[in-house]
């Protein structure tokens, strides 16, 4: 049995651990003030909600939406913070991980190594997966096998992170930090998993070890899910859904990681409790938790910065070759929803690069009449 000590000893690590949570829940709360909550913001923030419930691409209301900002006598950068908090919603994952950013600029020098170490393997990555067409070809096989078809719907976001904006904006940093939680809780499970296997004595050796693990975790998952933000879209027919290609990923890698953390830090910490020190076991979670951050953040704001677009636009030109995916609208104007196909996905990406269709809110009032006309509809390219 577990001494009084040994138990008090628990309770003072549990708590080491729960205060990232301490953080998360007030630092939310701080949140919603940053991002706005006048009459003026929450007017503004109707408006963009209003495109996103229709199913429609932000950006073709963008001289609207500019209008309506002036007029409410919102800033430019403002509006475009509302937009992104919509678009790209932090959620308590990313709230836990704020502590990393207060101290960045110092946690950056400590991670650099592994950033250095890191990069060639992203590159040799990148060439794997998407030079060599391996995820396309795993997609066009998930497609078979899961009795599925790959089709294309533009997101509402489609577009926005390559807005007017600043890339030293805050609307800018949140783009790219809501996809910082996906990886970073894969650096604490390397870690958790190196410590459970192989039980070695020196910690530095077990960093070593699981930031080579980590670094391969991220930049396969980062990779991909770059690649994926190509908007396709899982039609399941006989289940009548409509799955992101992304979010069918996200939904299934979340429940295996978060259930493997909650199994490894349970057991460690019990183990730590009888035979060792639980709150240096704490202690040493919360480095390495942070210490990914501040990895996964440096992947954001660098490779995904800068090779993001390259990516994505190569693997669309991959899933028109292998796939031919087309393109659909799910729109939905006073409770009638409309599924219409469009075009194919290689024509819709082309229409978007030369002409982007620029909408009004008088439009999408009109959604349904305009779909019944066959307004900006071709000849439906299955009809043969």
């Amino acid at each position: 049995m577990m001494s009084e000590v040994e138990v008090s000893t628990l309770f003072w690590s549990v708590g080491l651990l729960l205060v990232p949570l301490l953080i998360a829940i007030p630092a939310r709360l701080i949140w919603r003030y940053v991002v706005g909550r006048s009459h003026e913001e929450n007017t503004y923030r109707q408006h963009v909600n209003r495109i996103i419930h229709a199913g429609m691409i932000v950006e073709q209301f963008r001289e609207e939406l500019d209008d309506i900002a002036k007029n409410l006598q919102l800033t430019a950068s403002k509006a475009r913070l509302i937009e992104a908090d919509l678009l790209y919603p932090l959620q308590i994952t990313h709230f836990l991980l704020l502590p990393a950013l207060l101290v960045l600029p110092l946690a950056f020098f400590m991670a650099l190594p592994v950033m250095i170490i890191g990069f060639p393997v992203l590159i040799i990555l990148e060439q794997l997966l998407i030079k060599q067409k391996i995820l396309i070809r795993v997609l066009k096989l998930f497609e078979t096998w899961l009795k599925m078809q790959i089709i294309h719907i533009p997101s509402p976001a489609r577009g926005h992170n390559q807005s007017q904006g600043k890339r030293e904006e805050l609307s800018q940093h949140l783009v790219r930090f809501h996809k910082v939680p996906q990886g970073v809780f894969l650096g604490l499970f390397a870690w958790l998993i190196v410590h459970w296997i192989f039980q070695l004595d020196s910690l530095i050796i077990e960093i070593i070890i699981s930031s080579f693990l980590y670094i391969i975790l991220l930049g396969s998952i980062g990779i991909i899910s770059t690649a994926l933000e190509s908007d396709l879209v899982l039609a399941d027919l006989g289940q009548a859904k409509l799955i992101p290609i992304q979010n069918w990923l996200e939904s299934n890698i979340k429940p295996l990681v978060g259930v493997g953390l909650l199994f490894l830090l349970g057991r460690d910490l019990l183990l730590e409790a009888r035979v060792g020190n639980p709150v240096l076991f704490s202690a040493v979670v919360l480095m390495v938790l942070y210490g990914a951050a501040v990895v996964g953040v440096s992947f954001q704001w660098g490779y995904a910065m800068f090779r993001g677009d390259k990516v994505r636009g190569q693997f669309e030109e991959q899933a028109i070759e292998y796939i031919d995916p087309q393109s659909y609208d799910l729109t939905r104007s006073r409770g009638k929803i409309q599924f219409n196909i469009r075009m194919s996905m290689q024509e819709r990406i082309e229409a978007n690069k030369h002409s982007p269709r620029t909408m009004t809110f008088a439009d999408l009032e009109s959604l349904p009449s305009m779909a019944e006309k066959g307004i900006s509809a071709p000849e439906n390219p299955l009809s043969d």
